[in-house]
């Protein structure tokens, strides 16, 4: 009997999917790639099987992983993959693209932030990893170099102390970038392996998200606000990572806002160079107006992109 190539395609990205979440586990090796791998089956199986069989093969290989390792199973593993049953509802149901990129990168920030919030993580701000750090920066000969410079170890303690507790306060927030990262790359290559012809594609220059993703902005501007009038660590906290990661994606959006403007034949080429030219001279400057092009271009459309097929 013969088995087209797509048939079997269903049947090992089903395998994918339930056997990958268990090796991971018992292999303690999940990571970036293993995680792409099972959500880029997720999105096949889903776009091609339907959610229904993609939910019921997630909840075995993910069950599989708990059952057999328990709380371990749960820490270890990667939940990103579960942001493409979003996606691929999304395309199923016709959504416009930008709304149905704009609650999949949702879904994948929260679901990579989960194991950083819901289970104990190592305290990188305890004596015993201070001292290990200290004794690395000696061990390398970087403390006497630093000494040189006129920095003295009790500074050099005070500095890590102070570096360590704003990373520890971001954590959730580079968790987040991490797991949107990895899933733009995934769904990227997905979209590359099932539309080869480039129909359902967005020119980088038309990328946009849908207006009201602005109110997350807001949101997140007033829990910053409010938590640091009130002292409340946690709401701040929340502010700051919010903040942190409508950073990095509506710069993505800011650099195709820039993008779009330079290939536009109505702006001279005089300005374009100079444009080009001040990015390159100053670019820390031109990196913070190409993000708050991003924040404002969701509510102003500076493009004036049509709601039509590029525009979607």
């Amino acid at each position: 009997m013969y088995i087209s190539d797509k048939k079997m395609l269903d049947y090992f990205s089903a395998a994918l999917i339930v056997c990958l979440p268990w090796i991971c586990t018992s292999w303690a090796m999940w990571s970036w790639i293993w995680e792409m791998i099972i959500l880029m089956a997720v999105l096949w199986t889903g776009w091609r099987t339907g959610l229904k069989w993609t939910v019921i093969y997630l909840l075995t290989g993910y069950g599989l992983a708990v059952i057999s390792f328990q709380g371990p199973g749960l820490q270890q593993a990667g939940y990103v993959p579960w942001a493409g049953l979003v996606t691929v509802t999304g395309l199923k149901g016709e959504w416009p693209l930008r709304v149905t990129v704009f609650w999949s990168i949702v879904t994948a920030g929260l679901l990579g932030v989960i194991p950083i919030v819901s289970f104990p993580q190592p305290d990188l701000q305890s004596q015993d990893f201070l001292n290990s750090l200290m004794f690395q920066y000696e061990s390398l000969g970087l403390l006497p170099a630093l000494q040189e410079q006129g920095i003295t170890e009790t500074e050099l303690r005070t500095m890590l102390e102070q570096g360590l507790e704003i990373y520890v306060m971001i954590l959730p927030a580079l968790a987040a970038i991490s797991a949107i990262a990895e899933f733009g790359l995934a769904c990227y290559f997905f979209l590359r392996w099932i539309d080869p012809q480039r129909k359902r594609r967005v020119p980088f220059s038309f990328w946009r998200l849908p207006w009201y993703a602005v109110w997350g902005v807001i949101a997140a501007l007033l829990c910053y606000l409010v938590g640091d009038e009130l002292s409340w660590l946690g709401l701040r906290s929340l502010g700051l990572n919010l903040l942190i990661v409508y950073a990095a994606v509506t710069s993505v959006v800011g650099v195709s806002v820039y993008i779009f403007f330079l290939q536009s034949p109505h702006v001279p080429r005089f300005v374009k160079w100079m444009l080009i030219l001040g990015n390159v001279v100053y670019f820390y400057y031109c990196w913070v107006s190409i993000i708050f092009f991003g924040i404002f271009d969701l509510v102003f459309n500076f493009r004036r992109l049509p709601e039509g097929a590029r525009g979607k």
